[in-house]
């Protein structure tokens, strides 16, 4: 039987999420996890990402702080030249089995 790599199958957004988190910084979280896959990391069902900003040479990077409970992982990344920045916001991306969905903690 084979076995079913987390976060590949169907992937959804909420509205919630449509309205806070721009679209290029939704497709960065989803390859946040297809890398994190093929890196060879083990991936809890429930991913959560933390969006923020740091001031780099006086302008705005986006900062994403991805992490997991079990086993437990935390990992940063920046994103420089995006044209909108999602600061203050946490999102979730949550593998059912059947489908993902990215979703805000206040819609779960």
């Amino acid at each position: 039987m084979e076995t079913r790599k987390m976060f590949s199958s169907d992937r959804y957004v909420t509205r919630g999420v449509n309205e806070v988190v721009p679209f290029e910084l939704q497709l960065l979280l989803w390859s946040i996890l297809v890398k994190r896959q093929e890196r060879g990391d083990q991936l809890d069902y429930l991913q959560v990402f933390e969006l923020s900003a740091e001031w780099v040479d006086e302008e705005p990077v986006q900062k994403v702080l991805n992490r997991q409970e079990q086993p437990f992982h935390e990992e940063v990344f920046y994103v420089d030249h995006t044209e909108n920045l999602a600061i203050g916001v946490t999102a979730w991306i949550i593998d059912s089995g059947e489908y993902s969905t990215m979703l805000l903690p206040e819609e779960y």
